[in-house]
């Protein structure tokens, strides 16, 4: 994985996966919510990196209406979707090579900022997904004939519930924390 930092999920986008299993929906998740315009007022300001984490920028900006990576912006649009779901903001970031989205989480609280995401590399997450979604719900997709090595995973989420479930399940990974 690339940089990532976003208010836990925006700059994640940054992170086109440079060598990591990347973790792809079909869609935005949650299913069939309102996209945000804006970036909540508690998740606005300026956050460093309370760790050490090599995925994650040392200090992020975080506007209204994008994220600002030292070196790049993020902006809200088709290709970067907000929406916020169980107690989290969801970054959805398409993906450069199909249709697909990478999906991060964040959650503030107490002027922490923490952010998740869906590891591919994790097997014990995988195992999760396979438990809530079933083997046909989780598709890896291998970087060459011999079959070896797992570029990507899509996971296939049929509704809310079973999106909601991943996430409670523990089948998301916690990347690292900010704090203002």
């Amino acid at each position: 994985m690339n940089k990532i930092s976003f208010t836990t999920l925006v700059i994640s986008a940054i992170m086109l996966f440079t060598g990591c299993v990347q973790v792809t929906f079909p869609e935005p998740m949650p299913l069939n919510r309102k996209n945000k315009l804006y970036f909540p007022t508690c998740y606005q300001g300026t956050w460093s990196h309370n760790g050490k984490n090599e995925m994650l920028e040392e200090k992020i900006t975080i506007s209204s209406k994008y994220i600002d990576l030292e070196d790049e912006r993020i902006f809200l649009n088709e290709e970067n979707v907000l929406r916020k779901f169980n107690g989290y903001l969801i970054l959805n970031t398409k993906t450069d090579h199909n249709e697909r989205f990478n999906v991060y989480l964040a959650k503030a609280k107490n002027g922490v900022l923490s952010i998740y995401n869906f590891d591919g590399e994790d097997e014990e997450k995988v195992a999760i997904w396979k438990e809530v979604l079933g083997e046909d719900g989780v598709k890896e997709l291998k970087s060459n004939d011999s079959g070896i090595e797992v570029e990507e995973i899509k996971l296939a989420v049929e509704n809310n519930t079973t999106f909601r479930l991943l996430i409670n399940k523990g089948g998301i990974s916690h990347m690292g924390d900010f704090v203002k």
